[in-house]
């Protein structure tokens, strides 16, 4: 029974290591495939300093640094970027992305006051209060 035990063990350790064979982690693992490739990708266009920032930015606002990756994904993907960034491309970016980010999140208000015109054509007023008449 123990060394029945300890196959079924080894077994599913070696299906672990090799991803699996199940649906939901056939998923997790492309998306974990797509995720290698943009740190890969991200690796080739920072600089040291520059993935430094990222990596300390992505401790406080995650959801800021996965703005600037895809805003980065999509320069890389255009051909915009043909050096790599310093640390100072990235805080410009990032300060970018968190501007967008206040602009939406801020509420405006916004009043709609209209002249009121004299008087109708009948001549007469519409503050009067005809229920009370």
């Amino acid at each position: 029974m123990d060394e029945e035990l300890r196959a079924i063990r080894e077994a599913r350790l070696r299906e672990l290591k090799q991803g699996g064979s199940s649906s939901a982690q056939g998923q997790g693992g492309a998306q974990a495939q797509a995720q290698a490739q943009t740190q890969q990708i991200l690796n080739q266009i920072l600089d040291a300093n520059a993935q430094e920032r990222l990596s300390r930015v992505a401790l406080v606002r995650p959801e800021r640094v996965k703005a600037v990756e895809s805003y980065l994904m999509q320069a890389v993907r255009s051909g915009a970027i043909r050096n790599k960034l310093t640390e100072n491309d990235i805080v410009g970016i990032l300060e970018s992305v968190g501007r967008d980010e206040q602009k939406r999140n801020t509420t405006r208000i916004i009043f709609d006051r209209r002249e009121k015109s004299a008087l109708p054509e009948d001549g007469q007023s519409d503050d009067d209060d005809d229920f009370f008449d």
